[in-house]
């Protein structure tokens, strides 16, 4: 959904997950383009997990490569569930809140460890996209 919001042209990089037979025809150039891209790393087991949820901490982290946002280690949000926030994320949601791309759920939450659903998605790939205009 990310790749084709942003139009990509390039190729992309060679699947190197030891999961890439499950990665679905239809996904695969998306997913190389944003390995390339350097948008996703995959999980620490040397998997890309193409049939799992993500996160709304994940989500935000893509979404901040994406814009090339700063991701600050000491970064604090306003979210009232700030300390939940993990920190290899937390600056990537300050950026993205302040930029008025995501909002909390809720009374103020990022609630981080939350599937993404459609609906929050489509929300933030729409920010996103003006966002880059």
């Amino acid at each position: 959904m990310l790749m084709n919001a942003l139009k990509m042209q390039e190729a992309g990089s060679e699947l190197i997950f030891t999961d890439k037979a499950e990665i679905g025809a239809w996904a695969q150039k998306a997913v190389s383009q944003a390995l390339q891209l350097g948008i996703i790393k995959g999980c620490e087991d040397g998997t890309f997990g193409p049939n799992r949820n993500i996160t709304r901490a994940e989500m935000a982290m893509m979404i901040a490569k994406t814009l090339k946002l700063p991701n600050e280690e000491n970064a604090i949000t306003s979210f009232r569930d700030d300390k939940e926030i993990p920190v290899w994320v937390k600056g990537a949601v300050a950026a993205l809140k302040d930029n008025g791309i995501i909002q909390g759920t809720g009374t103020n939450q990022f609630n981080p460890r939350a599937e993404t659903t459609r609906a929050e998605a489509a929300t933030i790939l729409l920010n996103m996209l003006d966002d880059l205009k």
